[in-house]
């Protein structure tokens, strides 16, 4: 019996130190590092490997917080060895806590503050004269196009305008240019709403 209790707190010892190792390397030793000979352990955040990183910090602490409920409920054990096995359990447990808010856990639960990006995709036809390319133009009326969108012309027959904002309405057209410069006339007009 008096094994089973020193290896529940070997456990619990050895997994929450793991834990605060790993977590304070990431948050106090890996920011300040001046020279990086060694790869960084800090995982990029909401990637993969942050899943996986979140879900092994998870399981040891819940492996360590069950060996310090059974380490507590076990007589004959010294209580100061139970409150330094609870300490250090509790600080693991409040490492994953800052490691988790500092390397961009928050960002699972930000649904307000959060634009959600829009975007209208056009597809036209193509020209029937040869060798040609396109501007694509928008405005914010019916037969007004003044913003033309692309920096240089358009060999594809698609477009994407990425800065469309909410609830406003755009009309669009675009036009054929030739190799000397020339432009065609508009095209038919699109119109989208954002919604």
């Amino acid at each position: 019996m008096g094994v089973t209790r020193s290896l529940f707190a070997k456990v619990a010892l050895v997994l929450a130190g793991a834990v605060c190792l790993f977590t304070v390397e990431n948050l106090w030793i890996e920011p300040r590092r001046s020279h990086h000979r060694l790869p960084s352990f800090v995982p990029e955040a909401l990637g993969g490997t942050w899943f996986l990183v979140l879900m092994v910090l998870v399981i040891a602490l819940i492996l360590a917080v069950f060996c310090q409920v059974l380490l507590m409920r076990t007589a004959g054990f010294a209580g100061w060895k139970k409150a330094l096995t609870g300490i250090a359990v509790l600080a693991a447990a409040s490492l994953t806590c800052g490691w988790f808010a500092k390397t961009g856990g928050t960002g699972m639960f930000e649904l307000e503050g959060r634009r959600q990006k829009h975007g209208v995709v056009l597809h036209w036809k193509a020209s029937s004269s040869n060798n040609v390319r396109y501007n694509i133009y928008r405005g914010s009326a019916s037969g007004v196009h003044p913003d033309k969108l692309n920096a240089a012309p358009v060999d594809a027959l698609s477009f994407t305008d990425s800065s469309v904002q909410k609830g406003k309405r755009y009309y669009y057209v675009a036009r054929a240019i030739d190799a000397a410069g020339q432009e065609s006339s508009d095209s038919n007009e699109t119109v989208v709403t954002i919604p």
